[in-house]
């Protein structure tokens, strides 16, 4: 298992693309605080904007190999005890 701190080693643009495209879209990666101020920015800003202000990700993100998931709710510790 590898663990990365997101604010000391931020996400490239292309590792939020990707993790993104397996969530469901980049508006999954953002923190729930920070959906109300980011609602009117486009996918490609949003892109750009969470890469360069990693503290508004959800975190944290978890990729296992076949799953990804963001944050850290009843659903998602559902999902990685499955």
């Amino acid at each position: 298992m590898e663990e990365r701190d997101l604010l000391k080693e931020p996400l490239t643009q292309t590792e939020i693309k990707q993790l993104a495209a397996r969530l469901g879209g980049i508006r999954e990666l953002v923190a729930p605080k920070r959906r109300e101020e980011t609602a009117k920015l486009t996918d490609a800003q949003l892109l750009k904007h969470v890469a360069e202000n990693p503290n508004h990700l959800r975190r944290p993100i978890i990729d296992t190999g076949t799953l990804v998931v963001a944050g850290f709710t009843a659903e998602v510790r559902t999902r990685l005890t499955e």
